[in-house]
C-alpha cells in the first residue's frame, strides 16, 4: 500500500540503496519502502539477529555470521518477489567488506539502484557517533584504519546495476521527490 495517493512501482520491484557505511541508506529505506508500496529487508536486521541468538565474539566470529546474513537476506530477497534491500554492498571482483552483490543481476523483474553520496569523512563521523549492536565491533575499529576503508570505498561510487540515481545524503533528501523519480526508473525498466 502506498501513502499518500502515491503509485506503487511495478509489482516485483526491486530498488537496491547502496552506499558507504553511514551514508544514510538504512534511513532512506526506510523512508522509501512505504512510499514505494514495497516492504524493506535491511542486511544488518538479519545480522543483529544472529548476534541477538549466538552473542558476541571475535572479528572471525563475526565474519562468519555476516557471511551467514548474507545467505539469508539473499533468501529473503529471492523469496519475496519485491523489496527495498539496504546493505553496504560489495562491488563485483571485490573480495573485502560488504555482502556480495553478483547475485542482484538475477533478481526478477524491474531494478534500480539508489547511491547514497556523502563525503567519506562525514559518513565516517556518523559511524563514529552511532550506536549498533556490540557484535558488530566498531569500538575495536581504530580511527586510521577507518580512514583509510571509507576513503577506498568512497572511489568504487554505485554499483552499476540497470538505472542508478545518486542521490546526497549530505542531508536528508526528499524522500517523496526520489520515490517519483525511481517509479520512473522501475517503470523504464519495466
Amino acid at each position: 500500500m502506498s501513502l499518500a495517493g502515491e503509485e506503487p512501482g511495478p509489482p516485483g520491484s526491486f530498488v537496491i540503496v547502496s552506499g558507504l557505511p553511514a551514508s544514510g541508506k538504512s534511513r532512506l529505506g526506510t523512508a522509501l519502502g512505504p512510499l514505494l508500496g514495497l516492504p524493506l529487508l535491511d542486511k544488518d536486521d538479519f545480522l543483529e539477529r544472529l548476534y541477538a541468538r549466538d552473542g558476541v565474539g571475535d572479528a572471525s566470529w563475526r565474519t562468519r555470521l555476516s557471511r551467514q546474513a548474507d545467505d539469508l537476506f539473499r533468501a529473503a530477497a529471492m523469496d519475496i518477489g519485491g523489496a527495498v534491500l539496504v546493505s553496504f554492498w560489495r562491488h563485483a571482483g571485490q573480495t573485502d567488506g560488504g555482502t556480495p552483490s553478483e547475485w542482484l543481476r538475477t533478481l526478477p523483474g524491474p531494478l534500480v539502484e539508489v547511491h547514497c553520496d556523502c563525503p567519506a569523512r562525514l559518513a565516517l563521523e556518523r559511524f563514529s557517533r552511532r550506536n549498533r549492536h556490540p557484535g558488530h565491533l566498531d569500538a575495536a575499529r581504530d580511527r586510521a584504519s577507518l580512514e583509510r576503508k571509507f576513503d577506498e570505498y568512497a572511489v568504487r561510487g554505485p554499483l552499476g546495476l540497470n538505472t542508478s540515481i545518486i542521490v546526497d545524503t549530505t542531508e536528508h533528501p526528499d524522500a517523496g521527490a526520489l520515490a517519483a523519480r525511481i517509479r520512473r526508473a522501475l517503470d523504464q525498466d519495466a
